[in-house]
């Protein structure tokens, strides 16, 4: 580990490069638009509704277990150190490099199942659109096609790409409305309110909660492109009160509106949304697939936006080949990241394309994504209460920059261990029981053990490959060559 005083004293490459090759162009309303495209998604409100009433309470307990916490954290870690680069600077600076490495890599390599994930999505409703069952094959390759659809959007200007996610924002919370509608109008309703909806028994809802987790990841995310936002305490601030709001109206709408227009037995875990609206108005159903569709193409755009910036810095702190430090002088994104993050997707398709059904695959994309980012989180709470002891000095001189967690030592104690308990007890229960029927046990066990240990093989390659390129590097040197770089758009 660091000394304490180099720990206080050392800027990063990662906080010092950035701002120079970056544009700070993300406004509180940007930032918004990016946490909601993040991590609300429809068919995440069918999958807890296929649970019947019980999604909604489970739901809002992580909201209260898990969200909660884990936005408090990040919300002072995010204006403690406002670089790019999130939880790798974090844990970088309140642990020591190696731990650094390892959150950064954790939190990065949850990109390779979001997109296909994504992908398998806008798939499914495609099929709902053209009322097809497409082979396989043709699945795999749709699904390859969107990636590569993504990434070119990706790699527009970010001013552009992001203008897809303001718009699509709207699309996106439109089809949580449009099921609900739809549920209200349904009479008699098709699954009726029971006593579930007040069940908060984790032994009998255990696996939906991990699910809910699930569907609440990404509270940290938008912290990767920190050198790209216009102002730090008030727009983290904007991002977490209307984008948590907004998020929770929308699932818990959602979740009702399938239950209301489809018999829990009925109900499709990743298109149920745009078919309970179809079984109120058809055309509908069709209109709502296809909003979907866009809908979850912006958040797989920011999913290539903001997991590029982990590459990205990667690159200027040399752990990567510094061609992943490199951003485009016109459209100033990392296309090497971009490029690569598209690839991995692509061959992770490919290599679930052997299992007999999209469920099967997409069920494995969830329970791989809990595994392996709520063990990235370990290192917010760990972070945070180190965070106050390392760094008393720069509390004290940035005191009006930096959000705290009220209550003191004690207030930060308890949300750090409230949080880092559930999210262990979020990846018990995805290890104790699978998101689906379609496979066994025993199976679904063997799936994430092997997906945790590649992604723990790959992390310590890579690791000790880019170790001595790391240690080698000069930070007055590293800033002479950025400083070729003109001055950022803002």
């Amino acid at each position: 580990m660091l000394r304490k005083e180099q720990r206080n004293e050392d800027m990063m490459l990662a906080e010092l490069v950035p701002p120079k090759v970056l544009p700070r162009i993300l406004s509180r309303f940007d930032l918004v638009t990016l946490y909601f495209a993040l991590i609300f998604g429809s068919y995440g409100a069918a999958q807890m509704a296929g649970s019947g009433w019980a999604g909604i309470p489970m739901m809002l307990l992580a909201a209260i277990t898990f969200l909660l916490p884990c936005a408090l954290v990040a919300y002072e870690l995010g204006t403690l150190f406002p670089g790019e680069g999130g939880i790798y600077i974090w844990a970088h600076k309140t642990a020591g490099p190696i731990h650094g490495f390892i959150a950064g890599w954790l939190s990065w390599v949850p990109i390779f199942f979001l997109l296909p994930l994504g992908a398998t999505a806008i798939v499914a409703h495609l099929q709902v659109i053209f009322h097809a069952d497409w082979s396989l094959s043709t699945q795999v390759a749709a699904q390859c096609a969107v990636v590569a659809a993504v990434t070119i959007v990706s790699m527009m200007r970010l001013r552009m790409s992001q203008d897809y996610i303001r718009v699509l924002f709207f699309v996106s919370a439109a089809t949580a409305v449009a099921v609900f509608v739809a549920g209200f109008f349904m009479t008699p309703a098709a699954t009726p309110v029971d006593r579930e909806i007040t069940s908060l028994d984790l032994t009998k809802y255990g696996a939906l909660y991990s699910a809910a987790i699930l569907w609440l990841l990404g509270v940290e995310v938008p912290f990767n492109m920190g050198a790209e936002f216009r102002e730090h305490k008030k727009a983290a601030g904007t991002m977490f009160l209307w984008g948590s709001l907004a998020l929770l109206a929308a699932y818990l709408i959602a979740i009702a509106g399938v239950l209301w227009t489809t018999p829990v037995a009925d109900i499709d875990g990743t298109t149920g949304v745009a078919k309970g609206v179809a079984r109120a108005w058809p055309l509908g159903g069709a209109i709502v697939a296809f909003a979907i569709c866009v809908a979850v193409s912006s958040q797989d755009v920011a999913y290539m936006n903001t997991y590029s910036r982990l590459l990205f810095i990667s690159g200027i702190e040399k752990r990567l080949p510094a061609v992943f430090g490199q951003v485009t002088s016109g459209t100033r994104v990392p296309v090497p990241a971009l490029l690569v993050q598209a690839l991995g997707a692509i061959v992770v398709i490919l290599i679930f394309s052997t299992q007999p059904n999209l469920a099967v695959a997409f069920n494995i994309y969830i329970g791989s994504l809990v595994t392996v980012w709520c063990t990235a989180l370990f290192y917010l709470y760990f972070g945070i209460v180190r965070a106050r002891t390392l760094f008393r000095a720069k509390y004290q001189s940035d005191f009006a920059q930096i959000w705290m967690i009220p209550g003191g030592s004690v207030g930060v104690w308890v949300v750090a261990v409230w949080g880092a308990v559930f999210n262990a007890v979020a990846i018990y229960y995805v290890f104790a029981n699978p998101l689906t029927t379609a496979i066994a046990a025993p199976q679904w066990r063997t799936w994430l053990i092997s997906i945790s240990a590649i992604v723990a093989i790959a992390g310590v390659i890579i690791f000790l490959a880019g170790r001595k390129r790391a240690s080698d590097v000069s930070v007055e040197e590293e800033l002479r060559r950025y400083a070729a770089y003109t001055p950022p758009e803002s």
